[in-house]
């Protein structure tokens, strides 16, 4: 594998601040006290930051493998570019692939203003592009070669367009009791950093045995997102609900959420290519490393 396929260190994090966005959803849920929520938003810039990007790395050679050509990574700039995609400003993009999405996680002003910017998107649209380029990436003529070789950044590509829906619908959920997202509660959460790993179950990602997500409404619906989601079983999030529905359910109760499948939708027309140890191993370095950081 490349030395592309190293996990890249993240930058030093820039101010950003939507504050009406972050006083629209300021309330009581937040694990935060009134004065540390108002310094945040003092210590806010007026003007916000650029909204961070995919694929933020600018070495050329970050969709290639080993002896191939450059097929695939004219692909994914033509991808990244696009109108339609930047509009969808997917946050299944981001997670995995972003340094400028790592940073804004730092503070809650920037990650609310990221999922302001995911959550305005037509998803119904947006799905059906992205999973039209998901199959694209896939062709012979763009990213096959590479997708074969368990190339990690052309499968974090592809799984993050396949897992659009699925994460949109469950980062895009609010706390009712604070109108806060729940993603920005997750990965904000200085006392409980399991929160945030439920976001990486619709890549397929089980999630990890020791962790202990909270017994909120967020989890529970949340979870209730991956049910849903999990009719299909071409999900990568259905090969993971049942085990991660039962972990939770040791800790907050019985019936905290449905821990069976669904009944599947028709059958799944693409079965998805496993894994590979390098994608594993930067996925393992990146939770490692937010867990550091809460």
């Amino acid at each position: 594998m490349p030395a592309t396929d190293d996990v890249t260190q993240p930058r030093r994090p820039e101010q950003s601040n939507p504050e009406a966005g972050l006083e629209r959803r300021h309330g009581a849920g937040l694990d935060r006290s009134p004065a540390t929520m108002a310094t945040v938003v003092r210590r806010a810039s007026s003007t916000p930051s650029p909204l961070p990007s995919p694929f933020d790395d600018p070495r050329p050679s970050l969709f290639q493998s080993v002896d191939s050509d450059d097929k695939c990574p004219k692909f994914m700039t033509t991808l990244l570019s696009d109108p339609t995609f930047k509009s969808c400003y997917p946050l299944s993009m981001l997670l995995q692939t972003s340094n400028g999405f790592f940073d804004a996680q730092k503070q809650l002003p920037s990650i609310v203003g990221v999922l302001d910017a995911a959550c305005k998107a037509n998803a119904a649209s947006c799905t059906e592009f992205l999973n039209r380029a998901a199959d694209n990436l896939a062709a012979v003529a763009n990213c096959k070669a590479e997708l074969d070789q368990g190339q990690s950044r052309v499968l974090q590509a592809w799984r993050g367009l396949r897992a659009y829906r699925t994460l949109y619908t469950a980062s895009c959920l609010q706390d009712p009791s604070s109108g806060m997202y729940c993603f920005a509660n997750a990965v904000s959460n200085l006392n409980n950093p399991s929160d945030s790993y439920l976001y990486f179950m619709p890549y397929g990602l089980a999630l990890p045995g020791a962790s202990t997500p909270s017994c909120n409404k967020c989890t529970s619906e949340t979870m209730r997102v991956y049910h849903a989601a999990s009719a299909n079983r071409s999900d990568f999030v259905s090969d993971k609900y049942e085990a991660a529905a039962n972990q939770i359910n040791v800790l907050c109760g019985p019936s905290f959420v449905n821990a069976t499948l669904p009944r599947a939708e028709a059958a799944a027309s693409l079965v998805p290519p496993p894994l590979s140890l390098a994608l594993l191993t930067s996925i393992l370095a990146i939770l490692v490393t937010l867990g550091s950081l809460l």
